[in-house]
């Protein structure tokens, strides 16, 4: 099992920087929400981590499948009504659903595709999360 870790850093306002081994990230909120727009919100990198995940995912499974993943280009979505995290209604505070819709697959024939795409979802540990979802433990 591996262990991953990420650090954060609060810099001001909605601004603050994660740091993820030598990587620094800066997450913020659009000036529309409050923010300086120094970066993209939580939401949004959540949105492309499962992209990007899923990219990863693809990667392997490809081989594996004796093929290369020379082009995959996906565009994730996410609804989510804001009003949740602002205690302005008793509504659930997460996404209510995220869409991903594949724009571009290379390197895979026609009639493979769905067999890839289905292993892909099933193995991708962010969409596995997001699916089933995991406890989260906060501690001081």
């Amino acid at each position: 099992m591996n262990t991953y870790e990420a650090k954060l850093e609060k810099k001001g306002g909605f601004e603050s920087e994660i740091k993820i081994r030598d990587f620094s990230i800066t997450i913020d909120e659009p000036e529309r929400m409050g923010g300086t727009n120094k970066g993209p919100n939580p939401v949004e990198v959540l949105l492309g981590s499962l992209g990007a995940c899923l990219d990863f995912t693809g990667t392997i499974v490809a081989k594996q499948m004796g093929h290369e993943l020379k082009d995959f280009q996906v565009t994730v979505e996410g609804d989510l009504d804001p009003r949740g995290v602002q205690g302005k209604a008793d509504v659930y505070s997460g996404f209510q659903k995220i869409r991903v819709e594949v724009e571009k697959i290379e390197g895979i024939p026609e009639e493979k595709i769905p067999e890839f795409l289905e292993t892909v979802k099933s193995r991708c540990p962010v969409d596995s999360t997001l699916e089933e979802g995991v406890e989260v433990e906060i501690s001081r």
